[in-house]
C-alpha cells in the first residue's frame, strides 16, 4: 500500500469514512441532514490543509470546531468517528501522512471533546 499523497487520495479516505458514518445507527442522525456536495469539498480541504498535502491549491478557512458545537455530539460520537476515519485509512494507505491523518484526528477529537465538556479521560 502507498501513503496519502494527493488530494484525490484525501477525498477517497473521507468518502469512504462519511460511507460509514452514514451506516453507522448512532452517527446518521449527524450527517444525514448535511448538503454533503457542500460538506465534503470543505473536509477535503481541511484534511489536505491539516497533512499538508497540496494545500496551496485546496487553502481552508474557517473553524472545525463551531459547526461541531452546535451538534449535541458525545463520546460515543466521537468514538464512532475515530473508528470510520481509521477504516479509511488503514484499508487503502500506509506511511507518514496516514499515521499522520490518523494522529491529528485524534488530537482534533480530544479538542473538541474537552471543549464540550464530555472528555473521558481514563486512568
Amino acid at each position: 500500500m502507498s501513503d496519502i499523497q494527493s488530494f484525490e487520495d484525501v477525498v477517497k479516505v473521507v468518502d469512504l469514512q462519511y460511507k460509514q458514518l452514514l451506516e453507522n445507527d448512532v452517527t446518521r442522525k449527524h450527517f444525514e441532514p448535511l448538503n454533503l456536495s457542500e460538506h465534503l469539498p470543505r473536509i477535503y480541504t481541511f484534511w489536505t490543509f491539516i497533512i499538508d498535502i497540496d494545500a496551496i491549491n485546496h487553502p481552508y478557512q474557517g473553524s472545525a470546531y463551531g459547526v461541531h458545537a452546535k451538534l449535541g455530539l458525545q463520546n460515543l460520537d466521537f468514538e464512532i468517528w475515530q473508528n470510520c476515519l481509521k477504516n479509511a485509512v488503514n484499508s487503502q494507505f500506509e506511511g507518514e501522512k496516514a499515521s499522520l491523518m490518523l494522529e491529528k484526528a485524534n488530537q482534533l477529537g480530544m479538542m473538541f471533546q474537552y471543549k464540550l465538556g464530555i472528555l473521558n479521560i481514563e486512568d
